[in-house]
C-alpha cells in the first residue's frame, strides 16, 4: 500500500532522514521504533506531506505522491494522527470530528458520529465540550476519531501512547487492533517499543536517520539486542536465560 524509496529529508544542511526504504502491505500493521531524535516523526511528516523530501519517492497505492501538499495526501486516504494530538481546542468534540470528515470529500462518505462514539464512548459524553478542556487521553481519542472521520485507507500514528495513563493506552491499542482486524492498514511510530512490537506485523528500527533493522515484530521483540536497547526492563531476564556453556542436554 505504501512504499518509501530512498527518502532523504533535511533541515537546512542537516539530514534527519537518510535514504530510508520502507514498505507497508495492505491490511498490515507496520511499527517504527528508534531512539529520540532518530528521525521517526520527520519520516512520518514527510510521508504525510508536511515536509518535502530532498530526494527519494513515496508511492501510495501505486501513485507517486512525492511532494504532494498535505491536504491532497489526506484526501487521497493517507491520514496522520500527529504527535501531541493537535486538536482544535476552542472547538467542540463534535466540531473537531466533523472537520475530520472533510478529508473524505469526493472519495467516500465519512462515518457517522455514532461510529466514532462507539469506539470512544467518552467522546459521546463530551460531544459539546471544547476539545481544549479534555484530558490528554480524551484528546488522543479525539485525534484518532478525527482521522477516522476522513475514511483513511492508511492510518499513520505518531506516538499515540505518549504521556497517557496505562489504562488509556490499553484502550487506545485495543481500538487500533480492532480497526486493523476490520481491514485498516496502520503505520505506527511508538516510543513504547514493547507495545509497538506486540502490535506490529513488521517492525523497522530507525537510528540516526537510517533503517538499521527490520523484521517480524515478534522476532524483533525476542532479539537480545533489541531487548537490550529498547526493552530495558526485560534485559536482565534475557541475560539470565542466555546459555552459559554449562548446560547439559
Amino acid at each position: 500500500m505504501l512504499r518509501i524509496e530512498g527518502v532523504v529529508t533535511s533541515y537546512g544542511h542537516i539530514e534527519a532522514v537518510r535514504g530510508v526504504d520502507l514498505a507497508v502491505p495492505p491490511g498490515g500493521v507496520v511499527a517504527l521504533i528508534g531512539p529520540n531524535g532518530a528521525g521517526k516523526s520527520t519520516l512520518l511528516n514527510t510521508v504525510s506531506g508536511l515536509l518535502r523530501p530532498r530526494s527519494g519517492r513515496i508511492i501510495f497505492e501505486g501513485r507517486d505522491i512525492t511532494g504532494w501538499p498535505a491536504a491532497r495526501i489526506a484526501r487521497s486516504g493517507l491520514l496522520q494522527v500527529p504527535e501531541g494530538r493537535q486538536v482544535l481546542g476552542p472547538l467542540s468534540v463534535e466540531e473537531n470530528l466533523l472537520l475530520g470528515g472533510l478529508a473524505a470529500t469526493g472519495r467516500a462518505a465519512p462515518p457517522k458520529l455514532e461510529e466514532i462514539f462507539a469506539l470512544f464512548p467518552v467522546l459521546a459524553e463530551r460531544r459539546r465540550q471544547t476539545a481544549g478542556s479534555l484530558s490528554g487521553g480524551q484528546q488522543q481519542m479525539l485525534a484518532i476519531g478525527r482521522a477516522l472521520m476522513g475514511r483513511p485507507r492508511l492510518l499513520v500514528l505518531d506516538e499515540p501512547s505518549l504521556g497517557l495513563a496505562p489504562i488509556i493506552v490499553s484502550h487506545v491499542f485495543q481500538v487500533l487492533r480492532r480497526l486493523n482486524a476490520d481491514g485498516l492498514t496502520i503505520l505506527l511510530v511508538e516510543q513504547n517499543a514493547r507495545l509497538a512490537l506486540a502490535i506490529g506485523d513488521v517492525a523497522y528500527v530507525l537510528e540516526q536517520g537510517r533503517i538499521v533493522r527490520f523484521g517480524a515484530g515478534a522476532e524483533l521483540a525476542a532479539d537480545p539486542d533489541i531487548i537490550e536497547h529498547y526493552l530495558p526492563r526485560f534485559a536482565d531476564d534475557v541475560r539470565r536465560r542466555a546459555p552459559t556453556g554449562k548446560e547439559t542436554t
